[in-house]
């Protein structure tokens, strides 16, 4: 069972208080109802809590969602200096003792099935606390009061206040200040939260010591449980991080089992690179092969660099979702952007990961001594960029010392440039595993899709710029200047890109399927086209925006948050972005090699926990061609049809 709404449903407000409203019912309730994950640091938690608003939690561990409570356990001084010095809370026996009162005290507060209900969620991982202790400079309490909830859809809501989890803060004067991630004003509250929500739970903030739950404590929680769980069994994800075991799920086990082979295959070879569909799962792959290496103890630091701030920011939530079920206490570095945390990194490599752009790359590399990248994991997202010619000049001979180097990409090939493809296997290595759209779409991982190919035939004024692209040719080659052939291709395709005779079969079509807008991403190749694609959209909706190449990526989160319908883009948005309720895509610009198509419909084929019988829309423009052999868009028609006859067989 899956939350049936989102968080955006609830309708909440900004700012709430127990002078003007039960906080429970107002607030914590609906939260728990519709989320998937509940994230909370706060100075005071008692069973009182959990009894209160144990009809959300019901609901939660009915959606399979999973709540971490950060707390402060209530010790004496004395206790306090004592853990300073220890390593784990089974070292004190006088907080085992005190947190083996709190559970007879839960066992003697709760009624019966809320005690049982809350043992299970801890039996089945739905329910974890950690507890915080305040260190070096700073020698009080844990007393910090802030939480985020996620949805399915990947909605986040944050709160900050005053108000503790226990009775009394019901009975106090409380309030709480609320944040949401689809709301552009709180965007950065949401994210700052989340990021030092997963820095504590890590142990990983300054002058903070956080202990994990002794086992024997767990073990007392357990006795609680009655032989059958109280609430249905909770839904395994459907994706899951690659490595981590699936829980009761052989099914999906069988679906996901590419991740575990590509694993297998990089680990025999340690270089190379995985072919691996998009929205197949390369990222939770990635962290797969991580996880394995680290438990193995072969590498202490993991280097990942791709092009795009969004594709770096996506990478680094992962990373975080990641480290839920990963013990390893990991250091996350960030250098792009905002961000310039590479000399941090090179003070600290071990147990560390560098989320790098692609330009700060070369000198992350320069400064790995020879002993440490023997231990390093090199990861290059969208692999197929690596080849340019900057990125040869600057890369040559960067990572030979580095033991483990994947290469991740749906298209790793670069067509027409063999230079590219050479340095690629040379700096990561060959072509270690294929999973293509086909395989993903038959296994349901990917949504099957309609295909609309739209037939055009090019006007005058496109034939007399082709024509004078070829005496331009003719001229250079006479005077001893020649235009390479992909030179020429460039040029053409740019015509046809931007053919004003496309416009009239769009209004045509789009005027009878005005549905395929909403979701929906428009791919054109120049802003000016945008213009004229634009004022036929403008006819039928008004949530649409640009998004191109140096605009502000708050446009994207609102696309993706739903306050957008549909999006006109250009290059910049063809590449790795996970936009799970994308249902449409318009390609008024394709190009001759496949790499470019797969990218962008991959923007639409991924699934939808929130549309499970999700179809998508694809719709094409094929130029009209008199010659018997196949044109460019003729052969992308072909394949494209080939594969909209596909449905899932698993």
């Amino acid at each position: 069972m899956t939350s049936p709404r989102g968080l955006r449903s609830i309708g909440l407000k900004t700012i709430y208080t127990t002078g003007r409203e039960d906080l429970s019912r107002s607030f914590f309730i609906p939260l728990l109802t519709h989320s998937k994950t509940y994230d909370r640091g706060v100075g005071y938690f008692t069973s009182g809590w959990i009894r209160k608003n144990a009809a959300g939690l019901a609901h939660f561990a009915m959606n399979g969602g999973r709540a971490r409570w950060v707390t402060s356990p209530i010790l004496s001084p004395n206790d306090l200096i004592a853990l300073s010095n220890v390593n784990s809370l089974s070292d004190s026996p006088e907080v085992l003792e005190n947190l083996f009162a709190t559970v007879d005290e839960l066992r003697d507060a709760l009624e019966a099935d809320t005690l049982n209900t809350m043992a299970w969620m801890v039996a089945d991982g739905l329910m974890e606390f950690r507890f915080a202790i305040p260190t070096a400079e700073l020698d009080g309490d844990f007393h910090d009061k802030f939480g985020i909830f996620g949805d399915d859809a990947g909605q986040r809501v944050s709160f900050l206040g005053s108000y503790n989890d226990t009775m009394k803060g019901h009975r106090n004067y409380e309030s709480i200040h609320v944040f949401f991630s689809w709301d552009e004003n709180s965007l950065d509250s949401v994210n700052e939260f989340e990021q030092r929500f997963a820095r504590i739970w890590l142990d990983n903030e300054a002058n903070l010591k956080v202990f994990s739950l002794p086992e024997a404590v767990r073990a007392r929680i357990l006795k609680y449980q009655t032989d059958e769980r109280p609430y249905p069994e909770p839904d395994v994800p459907d994706i899951q991080p690659a490595g981590l075991p699936l829980k009761d799920a052989p099914e999906q086990q069988n679906r996901w089992r590419h991740q575990d082979e590509a694993i297998e295959h990089f680990l025999r070879a340690e270089r190379g690179v995985l072919d691996m569909a998009t929205g197949t799962g390369k990222t939770r792959t990635a962290l797969g092969i991580v996880r394995t290496l680290i438990e193995q103890n072969q590498i202490e630091t993991v280097i990942i660099s791709t092009h795009g701030t969004d594709l770096l920011s996506q990478w680094y939530s992962e990373i975080l979702k990641a480290l839920r079920d990963f013990d390893n206490q990991l250091l996350i570095y960030r250098h792009y952007s905002d961000y310039r945390e590479r000399e941090k990194f090179s003070l600290e490599r071990q147990d560390a990961i560098l989320l790098a752009s692609r330009g700060a790359l070369p000198a992350a590399l320069r400064t790995l001594p020879p002993e440490i990248a023997q231990r390093t994991l090199l990861i290059h997202d969208e692999v197929h960029g690596l080849g340019s010619p900057s990125n040869r000049k600057e890369l040559q001979g960067l990572s030979d010392s580095i033991r483990f180097r994947l290469g991740l990409s749906a298209t790793p090939d670069r067509e027409y440039d063999e230079e590219g493809n050479e340095f690629i296997e040379n700096h990561i290595g060959p072509v270690l595993f294929n999973f293509g759209l086909d395989e993903a779409i038959e296994r349901g991982i990917l949504a099957p899709f309609n295909y609309y190919p739209l037939s055009y035939e090019t006007t005058d004024e496109d034939r007399e710029k082709i024509r004078s692209i070829h005496a331009t040719q003719a001229a250079r080659k006479k005077h001893g200047n020649p235009m390479s052939n992909e030179e020429v291709w460039t040029r053409i395709s740019q015509v046809y890109k931007c053919s004003p005779a496309k416009l009239p079969v769009f209004r045509q079509f789009i005027d009878s399927h005005q549905h395929l807008l909403e979701r929906c991403i428009v791919f054109v190749e120049t802003q000016e086209y945008a213009k004229d694609v634009l004022e036929i959209i403008h006819r039928y909706r008004p949530d649409f925006h640009t998004y191109f190449s140096g605009e502000d990526s708050h446009t994207l989160k609102r696309f993706a948050a739903g306050d957008l319908e549909c999006l006109i883009a250009c290059h910049r948005l063809s590449e790795g972005i996970d936009i799970q309720s994308l249902n449409n895509v318009i390609l008024f610009s394709s190009a001759r090699a496949r790499l470019e198509t797969i990218q962008r419909i991959g923007r639409c084929l991924r699934t939808n926990p929130a549309n499970p019988d999700k179809v998508a829309n694809i719709v094409d423009f094929i130029r009209d061609n008199d010659n018997d052999t196949l044109n460019a868009d003729e052969e992308r028609e072909v394949w494209l049809t080939q594969l909209s006859a596909l449905r899932a067989l698993e």
